[in-house]
């Protein structure tokens, strides 16, 4: 039987698709099993690599791995030197010493009364149920939740206090209920707040969470996709870098340890019978009759007994590793990205960087701050003071006015290296009206009409006490010495009789000359000399 002739296969075309418009588009050979010269090349090696993310809303994503990112977080922060200082460090320049209220209504005596009754809820007492903290240290709770959690939220009390709700608590009934009744376009209606348990799990228990309307309740989110409404830690990419370092840096002192223990080599005949019989017993571990459970009586050190001809040869090695260091590095600047914090700022050291790298470096960790800032104002201040003064008015401290809501917030200043360069850049700044004085004022946390005001006082005060020396010595003092301003340069002397004939010529006359150089046999004729 004869055989056919083997025949090299070619792939065969695909029929042409063809458009809407029926017109043919571009043939497209495929092999089976094998992509096409279509797509994009980084989903092809992620398909052959089975590393192809997955799809689904952000809501669905955040469903199954949010109250674990929690949990590490929560850790991260009670275990984690770095994680720890980089979170509480960051909340602490969020928040700084408190954001400053400007009422803006059109009565300056409203205004007035409206900011005593806040300074009193807010900074003089506690705004909280518990009592435990000033409205100050509240606003660094609620970043510092932020930071960890990605959300936090507080309810508006028949009390008129707050209570602060923990990312935790808010819970719905089921376990994988996100706790947010949503409408239609997914916007919050009501919150299910679930209370800690009173036991040695303290989880949060979910079948007795309580409804809360979206008016009783503040709810501040950073979601990182238009389809999420709860948030997940910021920094939670940068996870497993932490992990990573905690392992370099575990591996490097158990090398460390290695290195401080005394070796010692013991050869004799049957070194290993004699060694057995001379140790004792080790309680900890339960091998019958081996070795391992044998100890020596010795502090810290290792002991090998052998017979003769046996030896134990260590492998050296230099101790920290020789890229330890900037392993290390690496991987903290890796760490600080998700929250735009730069290298210095994580480990609070500058010794490297001068004045214009360490400026541009708190630059880039104030626009982060700045969008921190905007979220609490946002979310947080401008809610709870509308709360506050509505309560106000309706209980008859204020009264009832069209523009009673305007308001503005100033918010916390950020230190700066050099503040005397800072302090020119912004007198510069004014006067080439590139700023305004309020808007200085504002950047630096001031109220320009309390700053005004003041030192309105002090310059009246000033002159005031200027005016009591030079009646009681005769002596001028200059006023400014009181008031903290530079002392103007002594006026010039007023004009004699008969100097205003001695005036210089003007400056479009160049060829004139002053009275008493010209001839005084000719008047006519300027003096030449000789």
């Amino acid at each position: 039987m004869k055989k056919k002739a083997s025949v090299a296969r070619t792939p065969k075309a695909i029929p042409p698709s063809r458009s809407s418009g029926g017109r043919p588009v571009a043939d497209v050979v495929r092999w089976k099993g094998a992509y096409s010269a279509l797509g994009y090349h980084a989903v092809r090696v992620a398909v052959r690599e089975g590393r192809l993310g997955t799809a689904g809303s952000g809501d669905s994503h955040a469903k199954y791995d949010r109250t674990k990112l929690l949990d590490l977080s929560r850790e991260f922060f009670r275990d984690n030197a770095i994680y720890g200082g980089m979170i509480q460090k960051a909340a602490e320049n969020i928040a700084g010493s408190g954001f400053g209220l400007q009422a803006k209504t059109g009565s300056p005596e409203w205004n007035a009364k409206a900011e005593a009754i806040w300074k009193t809820w807010w900074t003089e007492n506690s705004p909280e149920i518990k009592g435990l903290q000033s409205g100050p240290a509240v606003e660094e709770m609620v970043a510092r939740e932020l930071l960890l959690c990605g959300d936090v939220g507080a309810i508006k009390t028949d009390r008129g206090l707050l209570q602060l709700i923990e990312a935790e608590q808010i819970r719905g009934p089921s376990q994988m209920d996100d706790g947010i009744v949503k409408d239609s376009v997914g916007a919050p209606q009501t919150f299910y707040v679930a209370p800690y348990l009173k036991n040695i799990n303290g989880a949060p228990s979910v079948a007795d969470a309580k409804k809360i309307s979206r008016a009783d309740f503040l709810y501040l989110v950073r979601p990182e996709r238009p389809s999420s409404i709860r948030g997940v830690p910021p920094a939670q990419a940068a996870f497993s870098m932490l992990h990573r370092i905690n392992d370099v840096c575990d591996s490097e002192a158990l090398a460390w340890q290695l290195l401080a223990r005394m070796a010692v080599s013991i050869t004799r005949e049957a070194g290993p019978d004699m060694a057995y019989q001379e140790s004792t017993t080790d309680d900890s571990k339960d091998v019958e009759g081996d070795i391992a459970a044998r100890i020596h009586q010795i502090d810290a050190g290792i002991i090998f007994h052998g017979r003769p001809g046996e030896e134990v040869k260590g492998i050296d090695r230099n101790i920290p590793g020789k890229d330890f260091t900037a392993s290390i590095t690496t991987f903290l600047r890796f760490l600080g990205l998700p929250l735009g914090l730069p290298l210095e700022f994580i480990l609070l050291d500058w010794t490297k960087s001068n004045y214009s790298q360490s400026r541009a470096i708190l630059e880039q960790a104030h626009a982060s701050f700045g969008k921190w800032q905007g979220l609490l104002e946002f979310g947080f201040h401008r809610p709870t003071y509308l709360w506050r003064i509505s309560r106000a008015i309706a209980s008859g401290e204020l009264k009832p006015i069209a523009d009673w809501n305007r308001h503005e917030w100033i918010k916390p200043r950020f230190p700066w290296i050099d503040q005397l360069k800072e302090a020119q850049a912004m007198g510069t700044q004014i006067e080439r009206s590139f700023a305004t004085h309020a808007q200085v004022l504002k950047s630096q946390g001031l109220d320009r009409e309390e700053v005004l005001s003041q030192r309105e006082t002090e310059v009246q005060d000033a002159i005031e006490r200027a005016k009591a020396i030079e009646k009681k010595t005769g002596v001028l003092v200059p006023w400014q010495l009181f008031a903290g301003l530079p002392v103007d340069a002594p006026a010039a002397a007023a004009p004699k009789p008969g100097d205003e004939k001695k005036k210089p010529p003007p400056a479009d006359d160049p060829d004139e000359k002053p009275e008493d150089e010209k001839d005084p046999k000719d008047p006519d004729k300027e003096g030449d000399g000789e």
